[in-house]
């Protein structure tokens, strides 16, 4: 599949025909409590490379109606929406080198692109964009990084409690397919394979949900493997997450559809478009999404999952524009980075946010369980400079956030 291209500094987008894979997605949260069968999924970096020259792309029109909600035109640090213009106690990018306790659980890695987590393990892929890419583990307490698979093109991926779950491409980009392998190793197996370019990747207890890029759809299929079917049209979508009734990817907004098919809704109705490298993650009641449109405000956003308000969790009120990043939630807080090469926290229900960590070139991918946040660095991606990160929650607590 023909992969967008992540924007290092300043530069959104550049898209080769369609958008194409990449994005941390986390579905399912450990601590939230959410989302059929998965752990943790998410689905990549907006781009595997490193940044090209280029232009914003396409932000064609999408499908589907739209579910009442507003955005507040002003937010305090508290959250709470403002009337007016701006509200004057907006806080902005949060100050500071970091929190101490960073452990590097794996270095070395070129091109490294999606993350998911289970119980005890990180898992991710190396894109191999075209060829070589691997689906690789590491103990969440640290030790030696083992290969699951390899394949062409590696992007999105997930896992449950007996496998892990990728899309793969060909070397000449003209298709793709949903495959899995056991979290111990083993024997890969194709689910599904398809002509219309699947990408960004969510897991639950029954199906593997993928985003295919053409026709534009939302589609499944059992885990057990068997014929794909549509959930629903999606054109221009890109990244994707679960709860147990839905289905939720990003496009021309925040756009949801029930797993058992129907009509996709907007849940953003006159709220910012949807940027290629932005993130979404679902919560107990809420998706919360990263975005903000080319020189808006970048941060955490968030809108019931059934439609309602959209409310701005965190808002950067220093006037300088980065391109949102990956997002992950669990049942307090909020975990993303931006183009700004940090990586950051809010409470959910909104005030300052606590910079977790400084110089982390390109973050693409973001999870959390009960006791760290975890982070797939892709550096300077053709020059083996990826990364998988951790951080211990308790660093959080003991600093008083």
């Amino acid at each position: 599949m023909r992969r967008s291209s992540f924007i290092g500094l300043g530069v959104l987008a550049v898209f080769s025909g369609s958008l194409a894979c990449g994005g941390a997605v986390v579905s399912a949260p450990a601590s939230s409590g959410t989302g059929g069968g998965s752990v943790a999924s998410a689905n990549g970096a907006p781009v595997p490379g490193p940044p090209p020259a280029g232009n914003f792309g396409p932000f064609g029109g999408g499908t589907g109606t739209s579910v009442g909600g507003s955005m507040p035109v002003g937010v305090g640090s508290n959250g709470a929406s403002a009337s007016g213009t701006a509200s004057s106690d907006t806080v902005s990018s949060a100050p500071g080198p970091g929190l101490p306790g960073l452990v590097t659980l794996a270095k070395g890695q070129t091109c490294p692109w999606g993350m998911a987590i289970d119980a005890t393990s990180v898992y991710w892929t190396n894109c191999g964009d075209p060829t070589s890419g691997n689906v690789l583990k590491v103990p969440k307490a640290g030790g030696e990084v083992v290969t699951l698979a390899a394949g062409d093109r590696l992007s999105g991926i997930a896992v449950d409690s007996t496998s892990v779950y990728w899309v793969a491409g060909t070397e000449d980009a003209s298709s793709g397919a949903i495959m899995k392998v056991p979290v111990g190793g083993g024997t890969p197996t194709t689910l599904a394979s398809r002509a219309g370019e699947p990408a960004h990747l969510a897991v639950d207890t029954s199906y593997v949900y993928w985003v295919e890029q053409e026709p534009g759809a939302i589609m499944k299929v059992a885990l057990t493997g068997g014929a794909a079917t549509m959930v629903t049209m999606a054109r221009l979508a890109w990244q994707i997450a679960l709860d147990d009734a839905n289905v939720y990817w990003l496009g021309q907004g925040l756009m949801s559809a029930p797993k058992l098919g129907g009509a996709a809704i907007e849940l953003t109705s006159g709220g910012p478009p949807m940027l290629p490298t932005a993130d979404l993650a679902v919560g107990a009641a809420n998706v919360y999404f990263t975005s903000g449109p080319p020189g808006g405000t970048s941060g955490v956003t968030t809108v019931p999952s059934q439609g309602g308000t959209v409310r701005v969790v965190y808002a950067d009120a220093s006037g300088a524009f980065t391109p949102p990043g990956p997002i992950a939630v669990d049942a307090t807080r909020a975990y993303w980075a931006d183009g700004s090469d940090a990586v950051f926290s809010v409470p959910l229900s909104g005030g300052a946010a606590t910079t977790l960590a400084t110089e982390q070139n390109n973050v693409v991918a973001i999870a959390v369980d009960e006791t760290a946040v975890y982070w797939l660095v892709n550096g300077n991606a053709s020059a083996g400079q990826g990364a998988v990160m951790k951080l211990p929650l308790s660093a959080l607590d003991a600093a008083g956030h």
